[in-house]
């Protein structure tokens, strides 16, 4: 898990890219907790709560291999911006 400061679901699309100084992460997709994440809360709709928030984070895949530092700074390069994880995160709240 990566915990980033000052970017949120809101500020990201599918594809934009985290240039970190040593590795590149690519935005794929919001994140969608599943039934572990009900466990360890004892809730069993606390993956959907957390969904409903709009903030459950999003998946990277590498793009470019390298390593990451905690407190690493990083930029925010903009891709095609054709789809939001925030409109993906709205879809999924009302299914």
């Amino acid at each position: 898990n990566l915990t980033l400061r000052g970017l949120t679901e809101g500020d990201v699309f599918v594809g934009d890219e985290l240039h970190f100084p040593d590795c590149v992460l690519r935005i794929t997709q919001p994140r969608q907790p599943c039934f572990k994440f009900n466990a360890v809360m004892n809730d069993r709709s606390a993956s959907r709560k957390m969904v409903q928030t709009g903030f459950s984070g999003f998946y990277l895949a590498v793009h470019s291999t390298g390593s990451i530092v905690a407190g690493d700074p990083f930029e925010l390069k903009t891709g095609s911006r054709d789809t939001s994880i925030a409109s993906l995160l709205k879809v999924a709240r009302a299914r």
